[in-house]
């Protein structure tokens, strides 16, 4: 098959034929080793999930919460589809926080020559529809689904007005405490 210039593709641009992109979310720090012995942030993100294009799903038959197998030249993790617009075309996405399916099984060991830098971004996969469906990998009440409460920008005068804010560069104001029965203040 032709690629861009005429020239062709090799075999595993067709064998792994999806560009799949990870990094980290909101919710977690890291992989979640800590945050996920949270409860309320793990009912927020509950397990790790792909991100599938409105496009690559319909052409693939793939709905949120069904499972699917990523495969790569270097490992392979099954989990489940979340549709949606944050994705485009023939572009994954998944959180690189998960212990059960590390997305990292799909990444090379490779690394710039000059730079020293990991390719961890440069996954090329296909995917395995397993024709398991099952809930939606997040709550309708996750950020990712729309549902944000921002702030209005920096709300710096409502800082200025507290009773213990400072000017930089004005003296420091200790304030007193009161001592505890056990001498530790309060």
């Amino acid at each position: 098959m032709a690629g861009r210039c005429g020239r062709r593709r090799p075999a595993v641009a067709l064998e792994f034929d999806l560009h799949l992109n990870n990094g980290r979310l909101l919710e977690h720090f890291h992989e979640g080793n800590l945050t996920y012995r949270s409860p309320g942030i793990r009912e927020q993100t509950p397990d790790t999930f792909v991100e599938v294009s409105p496009a690559l799903a319909t052409e693939r038959g793939i709905k949120s919460g069904a499972w699917v197998q990523l495969v790569s030249r270097y490992g392979k993790v099954r989990v489940r589809a979340l549709v949606t617009d944050r994705v485009d075309g023939k572009e994954l996405y998944m959180p690189m926080n998960s212990s059960e399916s590390p997305v990292n099984r799909l990444t090379s060991s490779f690394a710039d020559k000059v730079t020293h830098t990991p390719a961890y971004k440069e996954a090329s996969v296909r995917l395995l529809v397993l024709g398991e469906n099952g809930d939606s990998p997040l709550p309708r009440g996750n950020p990712r689904f729309g549902h944000r409460t921002p702030q209005r920008g920096v709300e710096v005068e409502r800082k200025w007005q507290r009773p213990d804010y400072r000017v930089p560069g004005s003296p420091i104001v200790f304030h007193a405490t009161k001592s505890k029965p056990n001498g530790n203040g309060g």
